[in-house]
């Protein structure tokens, strides 16, 4: 009996290989199609590459596109505008920003002062996304950086984690992470502005002192705006009230929402559907100039020069701490020393170098801040006379639905903090203004061959809006949510997160030893791509299931 049994032993690896191979082609087939729908409906990484592509003058939409307010939303904004409408107006508040001092190659050494952004000298990073944009948008964007002493290097932020770093994925984009600017807000809005507002380059964008005080209602067609009106801004003798007839209105003034109070009194609905949640944060930017000779001393693995500003981004185990740490070396040799917390907002208020170190040591790591840190924090008494200090207390964070209200004029939109802000410990401010700014450019594009834009024209920027700023919206309150001091969306639930940010944390973990495990969450940082389903992927679930059930210990500690 035996003999006859063995052929149908034998057949049966023939039959199992062939189905297994099939099924797994199979299954990376549909994780890669589903993959690929969820990366092109929630991120902009591939639509960045639409902009720039100006279409003929006789082509452009007939008229003008005003952008209500002029800082990063309203630049790129206008940059966007400028290849698809004869004529781009920016009105922006703050007379100074029309001359050079807004518009200098040495922004350290500018002289007016942003007054309603408030972060405008706090702590800033872009991600590799921002820049990539920038580039689409902008011819030899890197010669602007270079002339702006913006260094443009590889995206180490040397990120920490309760004291441990995880292995960057350096073999998943081909030996190397990608590029992003070390600047501050101040710096890279100056470098912005100076781009955008080229005459030579853009000459169909004007930018104009005044307040924007009302619609103008268009009397042939109740679902449009026929302009704006506002109010001249300066010192000169014409402060009356001036009306811009307009084929599209952006609303870029931040967390103003001016254009809400516009809508109100022209008539229209304004019951706008908001979540909103508080994550009770405040955090201090001490900004130093460090001269030559303390560059030279202080003990930065690679020198205060290396290519990458990101020092060290410390971030704790909500388990056990609220506080975090984050150092960046930013142009024209300003160091920013960001110390900050959750649930702090009602403590005392960092004055000095010394309140960074007691900050420092405070810190519940499971490994401490490396030696070269604390060092560095205390040599930079000597240039402490010269700091720069900024307080932000953080407000609520919310996201307006304008995609769920019926009845908005149909060439009006808004984008930026207009419609969402988020916690900015996550650095999502610049590029989620680009985000907007790249969705008005897929819609006008759509459109390219016609000169006038369709009446379903804001409808389908807000629908296109909603999507692509999800990512931006859900990964900082599934951070945030983990710390005892936020308050939650009303109707939600924080502990409704705790799966999630659990299995999170063993990925994290996992990534300390294993640099393929940090790819998900470095795309979701870096806003390359990533797309939800990328934490669940068979192999990497089993990678932290097998972790987790033999009780493998942290490795690699912060350098």
């Amino acid at each position: 009996m035996a003999p006859q049994s063995f052929p149908a032993m034998a057949s049966l690896p023939l039959y199992i290989l062939p189905a297994t191979v099939g099924s797994v082609l199979a299954f990376q087939f549909i994780w890669r199609t589903v993959r690929d729908h969820l990366v092109s409906k929630y991120a902009s990484v591939d639509d960045i590459k639409g902009l720039s592509q100006a279409r003929p003058e006789g082509s452009k939409v007939r008229g003008t596109a005003v952008v209500c307010g002029g800082s990063y939303a309203g630049l790129a904004t206008a940059r966007v505008l400028h290849d698809h409408f004869e004529r781009v107006v920016i009105i922006e508040p703050e007379e100074w920003l029309l001359g050079y001092d807004a518009r200098r190659v040495d922004s350290w050494s500018q002289e007016g002062k942003r007054a309603r952004i408030i972060q405008y000298m706090s702590l800033q990073t872009t991600q590799p996304f921002v820049l990539n944009a920038l580039r689409y948008m902008f011819p030899d964007w890197d010669a602007t950086c270079k002339e702006s002493d913006i260094r443009i290097a590889p995206f180490s932020l040397n990120y920490s984690w309760a004291g441990r770093t995880p292995k960057e994925p350096k073999n998943f984009f081909g030996g190397s992470i990608p590029d992003s600017m070390f600047a501050t807000r101040r710096g890279l809005e100056t470098a912005l502005r100076r781009r955008v507002l080229d005459s030579k380059s853009y000459p169909n964008i004007t930018q104009i002192a005044g307040q924007v005080t009302n619609f103008i209602v268009d009397e042939k067609a109740s679902n449009r705006v026929a302009g704006v009106t506002y109010r001249a801004m300066g010192s000169g003798p014409d402060t009356r009230e001036h009306h811009i007839y307009a084929e599209l209105v952006v609303d870029c003034t931040g967390t103003a929402q001016s254009s809400l109070k516009w809508l109100s009194r022209a008539g229209f609905n304004t019951e706008i559907p908001k979540d909103t949640y508080d994550p009770k944060m405040r955090y201090t930017t001490f900004t130093f100039k460090i001269t030559p000779e303390l560059a030279a001393k202080l003990p930065v693995p690679g020198g205060f020069h290396r290519p990458s500003g990101g020092y060290i981004v410390s971030l704790p185990d909500a388990k056990n701490d609220n506080k975090g740490l984050c150092i960046v070396r930013n142009e024209g040799n300003l160091l920013s020393v960001c110390p900050g917390g959750w649930g702090t907002t009602n403590g005392p208020l960092m004055k000095d170098v010394d309140d960074i170190m007691a900050h420092c040591n405070s810190l519940k790591l499971d490994v401490p801040l490396p030696k070269w840190v604390l060092d560095t924090i205390d040599m930079l008494h000597e240039v402490e006379d010269d700091m720069y200090v900024s307080q932000v207390n953080v407000g609520p964070s919310f996201l307006m639905k304008f995609e769920k209200c019926k009845g908005l004029p149909t060439n009006y939109v808004a984008l930026g903090d207009v419609v969402c802000r988020v916690n900015p410990l996550y650095g999502h401010g610049f590029a989620k203004a680009l985000t907007g700014a790249t969705c008005l450019n897929t819609i006008l594009n759509r459109t390219r061959t016609s000169t006038t834009l369709p009446t379903t024209f804001g409808n389908d920027f807000f629908k296109l809006h909603a999507n692509k700023i999800v990512p931006m919206w859900e990964l900082p309150i599934l951070i945030d949510y983990g710390q005892k001091s936020t308050i939650p969306v009303a109707g939600e639930k924080k502990s409704s997160t705790d799966g999630l940010r659990w299995y999170l944390s063993k990925v994290i973990e996992l990534s300390f030893s294993d640099e393929s495990a940090f790819v998900p969450t470095y795309l979701a940082i870096t806003l390359l791509g990533g797309a939800s389903i990328d934490l669940l992927h068979p192999v990497l679930a089993a990678k932290v299931a097998w972790r987790h059930l033999s009780g493998a210990t942290h490795a690699s500690t912060a350098v």
